[in-house]
């Protein structure tokens, strides 16, 4: 008969892709459970009122009309759906695809089962399925499979958000999804009661055939079941007390096995084993104990205790596990303390077993390989050397080779002769007949020494005995077979503690604390947890799957990352000390000078305080050697390295160090009397210096590069954190698992946010802009200095960015002025936004406006009665000024705090590495040069569309500080009708609230109506530079044609001084040629030279 997996058994691979199939979806949820987006979760109360009315469960398709019109009667809830959706649309389409490939899974099955009914697979019958072992494991896979992946399933599903995705799938099952999938009601938490019927209900979804259940069960009945604990799949416990609890036939056959006297007697015998199995195995373990000869003598006796080992451990192992016992069921209390007590429970013991076991494993698995791999070499230079002695004593009987006192015999030397043949003519091709052979030469060779009296001759024993020996050594090799891994690879299984083995973690890293050379016992350990991997890709090996590589990456993934979960206890150790020795050298350790007096030798030994800085780094140094002690080593189809393991656990543990600090660091009291921006800039740029120092000191000892990996990730940190801040300006945010700077292996931290900012470089901004508020401060622009409106005290100044470039580095300032420019462009957008809706759609602001218009036109003329015109057009536009004014100074505050950044970045730069400073500066005007040349001739080379170039080099510029801020396009804009005029009006709406002072500027007049000049201007400049150019050009004849009524009025009416508007509005014009570094002919463009010259006089 054909074997039932055979490529030519349709019947066979037929089912086998299924259960592959069923695997790698298993695989995938399992994989999936880790990247459902936390606001789904709705457990925050800010995330429960923003969502709450847009995730929806099952009661949605009760009533969908109610939902849907919900969402259209609220333009503001309709755009946070589509929001939601796009944020969220591509892990749920992965998370719809997963379930829709469960129902398909369940269709596929039930449709193999009505082709076995109705005869499609010629010879084969569901009967005849079952009889055969793998057809049974394999229709017993596909049930267990239908219930798990269900089950993962209604843990996961969102229908609402299901239904977004399925609208991208052409060919949609939606429906059925859902009634497959549907809450049970089901719940794995403690206390949690079992919902009536279930699971029965939840399988008649999609109801299986009961003829199929009923004959499985059938077939399985025959099968032995000897624990109540029982592990179905990849650590998946089920204890039966509880499973079978419903089920009075299975509960009443399951009560005699949980009889008291029982349980006692199986415990007490896994008790009993464990006390006699932990010697022999330390035993076996002992160095050089462990011989070739010793283990192929004594495969059977090894394999028996390994066995026994195994069994003792995964009896108590699974039978103690918190996971398998509801701690609110009194009956499983009671069960497991019996178990615990009778079975004397102690875990430390259990797992030094299981070392003890994995190392022995280990051990003997290498040692047969190693013999396997040169078997056939063995055995032939075993046959060479046995069939050369025989030659040679045949030698010796001829008389030609002189042997002490031995005569010439004939016979003797042709029957040795003719030994030696017959051992050079065996064959290692046919074991059974070599073997058979080598035992009756073996019995030949003891019989001939016994009848041919040669036992007084001990030169010939000797040669007689050597024959003997390498012939037992032919029978010892050919018996070296890879059943015996095979059967090694059954015993040690240990895929029942996928998931209680984190129960032990704590013992591990103790053990590996009190002894870093434990890591080398743990790795065997490990390799032994690998063996788990072979469950689920099995079936996907046998089909040729193409998911063999995907499931193989997720479930090695998950074991590495188990690994570096154990042994992320030597970083964290290291690190410890490290604060001790930073601690000592800062606080306890004198520096000595260079002239040092004798009689002050002594102060300055510190014996004591060195002593202890040198036995800390002595336990560093012995970590280090810990982890290195493991071998690279495959675990699953991962390769891990033991060097890059302490690199990435030492990565991950100042990450988890640095961002803890800075997010402590970083929080400030916005009520506190004096801000505590610089006190905390500096204890925080002291905490950094001090891990900075640490890793300095650190890295000649563990061998790594400390300056670079202090770099890499520093800057790592600071750039999620900006990323995460600026995803609250982002309609499309960057998710964890699409962020280039997050990383599973070294994770950066999520904290709760502590205000409306998500980290700490929002907090820092929102300090920043909170305490150089226009509204009570006065930015000095000579100065570069803030000073508070009222008490007239300094307030901060640009010592501040040096002061965050020694916190945050270069990362910080770039970072700062990376989400300084998204509020830039989010002021924007929403200043647009309150212009179009407000002020363009109020017909009493649009008529001033056209009035004005024609008032003023044309405007190289003069505007007659200019004091009258202007004011009465103000005073009409008074109630639209407020928020456009504390808009503009918002961007113009953010601006000048850019220009700090960019000045302080591009100092450190040239001071810091000032060939890069000089080189990007050259690129820079070369590119624009090339730019330049090209507009004027086309023919000239220019960066295409797929040119980096560009990006890159701008990217590079703003870090280094050489960018002009207000040169920037921040949004993108359309024509707005009246925009000059209304900026016009705005800006001489504003000049009667400052006032010209020599040394100062332009100030304040009254601190209750607060204008800040430098916010002012620079605001007014960089939303003009989003528009065209012909809006500032309009805007600045407008501001000329102001200063020339005005003084032309004043002219007439013969009043000496300049009237302080006017002073402002030069003032105004003189300072956008300064930040623009435009020439002075655009401002002398509109206002003739000798209004400039009595000006020059004013100032």
């Amino acid at each position: 008969m054909v074997d039932f997996l055979a490529e030519n058994n349709l019947c066979g691979q037929a089912v086998l892709r299924i259960v592959s199939r069923g695997n790698a979806i298993i695989a995938e949820l399992l994989r999936l459970s880790d990247f459902i987006p936390a606001v789904f979760r709705l457990k925050d109360k800010s995330d429960q009122q923003k969502y709450g009315d847009i995730i929806c469960d099952f009661s949605y398709f009760k009533g969908p009309e109610y939902y849907d019109s919900k969402l259209e009667a609220k333009p503001d809830l309709q755009d946070l759906d589509d929001e939601f959706r796009e944020n969220n649309i591509e892990i749920l389409s992965r998370f719809y695809l997963a379930f829709e490939s469960v129902h398909k899974y369940i269709v596929d099955l039930i449709r193999y089962l009505d082709d076995l009914y109705e005869g499609v697979y010629i010879q084969q019958t569901l009967e005849t399925v079952l009889l055969n072992e793998d057809g049974k494991q394999l229709l017993v896979k596909n049930i267990f499979n239908y219930f798990i992946k269900m089950d993962r399933g209604t843990n996961y599903t969102c229908p609402v958000c299901l239904s977004s995705a399925a609208r991208s799938s052409a060919d949609s099952n939606l429906d059925d999804i859902c009634k497959l999938l549907r809450s049970t009601g089901y719940s794995s938490q403690s206390g949690a009661k079992r919902p009536a019927n279930y699971p029965e209900s939840y399988f008649q979804r999609v109801p299986i055939s009961s003829t199929f259940i009923s004959m499985v069960i059938g077939r399985l009945r025959s099968d032995d079941i000897y624990n109540q604990v029982i592990s179905v799949y990849m650590g998946i416990t089920v204890n039966l007390v509880e499973a079978w609890e419903p089920y009075k036939a299975a509960k009443i056959a399951l009560n005699y096995t949980l009889d008291s006297a029982n349980i006692r007697e199986q415990a007490s015998r896994y008790s009993v084993s464990m006390e006699g199995l932990r010697p022999q195995i330390q035993q076996l373990l002992k160095e050089g104990f462990l011989r070739e000869e010793i283990v192929l003598d004594n495969i059977p006796k090894l394999l028996n205790c390994l066995r026994d080992c195994n069994v003792s451990i995964r009896w108590l192992m699974l039978h103690t596990a918190d996971s398998a016992y509801d701690p609110n069921n009194k009956r499983l209390r009671q069960i497991k303390d019996q178990v615990i007590n009778d079975s004397k429970y102690n875990p430390k013991i259990l797992f030094q077993l299981l070392l003890d076991t994995a190392q022995f494993e280990f051990t003997l698995k290498e040692m047969f390989k190693q013999m396997l791999s040169e078997k056939q070499l063995k055995w032939e230079s075993y046959r060479t050397e046995g069939s050369e002695r025989m030659t040679e004593l045949a030698e010796v009987f001829s008389g030609v080779k002189p042997l002490t006192r031995v005569e010439k015999n004939e016979n003797l030397q042709a029957w040795f002769r003719e030994i030696s043949k017959q051992i050079e003519s065996l064959n290692y091709e046919d074991s059974t007949a070599a073997g058979r052979k080598t035992v009756q030469l073996i019995q030949a060779l003891v019989e001939v020494q016994e009848f041919h009296q040669l036992e007084s001759n001990l030169q010939v024993c000797q040669f007689l005995a050597d024959t003997r020996k390498f012939l037992h050594q032919m029978i010892r090799t050919i018996n070296i077979k890879e059943e015996v891994l095979i059967t090694m690879q059954i015993v040690g299984d240990l895929s029942y503690a996928w998931q209680i083995i984190d129960s032990f973690t704590s013992i591990m890293q103790e053990s590996i604390r009190v002894n870093p050379s434990m890591v080398t016992k743990l790795r065997a350990t490990f390799l032994k947890l690998a063996s788990a991997l072979d469950l689920p890709l099995l079936r996907i090996n046998q089909a040729n799957s193409p998911d063999l590589l995907s499931v193989s990456q997720f479930y090695s993934g998950e074991l590495v990352t188990y690994v570096r979960k154990v042994l992320q206890i030597i970083p964290e150790s290291m690190f410890t000390s490290l604060a001790k020795i930073i601690k000592l050298q800062i606080h306890a350790i004198m520096e000595v000078p260079t002239r040092l007096d004798k009689d002050k030798l002594k102060d300055y030994a510190q014996l004591g305080a060195r002593y202890e800085v040198a036995k800390l780094t002595h336990a560093i140094s012995i970590f280090t050697e810990g982890i290195l002690m493991m071998k690279t080593t495959l675990v699953g189809i991962i390769k891990v390295d033991p060097k890059q393991l302490l690199e990435d656990g030492i990565r991950k543990e100042l990450v988890r160090r640095v961002a803890y600090a800075l997010h402590k660091g970083l929080i400030f009291n916005p009520k506190a009397k004096t801000s505590e921006l610089m006190p905390k800039l500096k204890e925080m740029a002291a905490t950094m210096d001090g891990f900075y120092r640490s890793f300095e000191y650190i890295q000649d000892y563990v061998s790594i590069y400390g300056l670079k990996i202090w770099q890499e990730e520093v800057s790592r940190i600071i750039n999620y954190n900006v990323e995460q801040e600026c995803n609250s300006f982002l309609r499309t945010k960057i998710q964890d698992w699409q962020s280039v700077y997050q990383s599973t292996h070294i994770p950066i931290p999520k904290f709760p946010s502590v205000d409306e900012s998500a980290t700490f470089i929002g907090r820092l901004c929102r300090e920043i802009l909170r305490i150089t508020d226009p509204k009570v401060t006065c930015y000095m622009d000579q100065l570069n200095t803030w000073y508070d409106l009222k008490t007239h005290q300094e307030v901060t100044n640009n010592r501040l960015f040096s002061e965050i470039q020694d916190t945050l580095g270069t990362f910080g300032l770039n970072g700062l002025d990376r989400l300084l420019c998204f509020m830039i462009v989010k002021e924007l957008q929403n200043f647009l936004s309150v212009f179009q809706k407000t002020i363009l759609r109020d017909k009493a602001m649009v008529d001033v406006f056209k009035a004005m218009l024609s008032a003023v036109n044309p405007v190289k003329g003069i505007v007659a009665n200019a004091s009258k015109v202007y004011a009465n057009a103000v005073a009409k536009t008074q109630k639209i000024w407020g928020p456009y004014l504390e808009s503009i100074m918002k961007v113009g505050q953010m601006q000048i705090l850019r220009q700090q950044i960019a000045n302080e970045l591009n100092y450190s730069c040239k001071f810091d590495s000032k060939h890069l400073a000089a080189a990007l500066e050259n690129l820079n005007k070369s590119l624009l040069a090339d730019i330049e040349a090209h507009y004027q001739d086309p023919s000239l080379p220019y960066p295409k569309e797929d040119n980096n170039l560009l990006y890159e080099i701008t990217a590079s510029l703003e870090a280094a500080g050489i960018h002009n801020p207000l040169n920037k396009i921040y949004i993108t804009t359309k024509r707005l009708p009246y925009f000059p005029i209304v900026n016009f009006l705005f800006i001489i709406a504003q000049l009667p609230k400052l006032q010209y002072s020599k040394n100062q500027g332009m100030t304040c007049r009254k601190a209750t109506d607060p204008v800040d000049w430098s916010p002012l201007v620079l605001g007014l400049l960089t939303l003009l530079k989003q528009f065209h150019s012909r809006y500032t050009e309009q805007f600045l004849a407008l501001i000329g044609q102001f200063i020339r009524s005005v003084m032309e009025q004043c002219t007439s009416q013969k009043i000496p001084d300049m009237p302080s508007d006017v002073v402002g509005a030069l003032m105004f014009l003189e300072d956008y040629v300064r930040y623009t570094k435009l020439p002075r002919k655009v401002a002398e463009a509109h206002v003739p030279s000798f209004i400039f010259d009595e000006f020059r006089t004013v100032l």
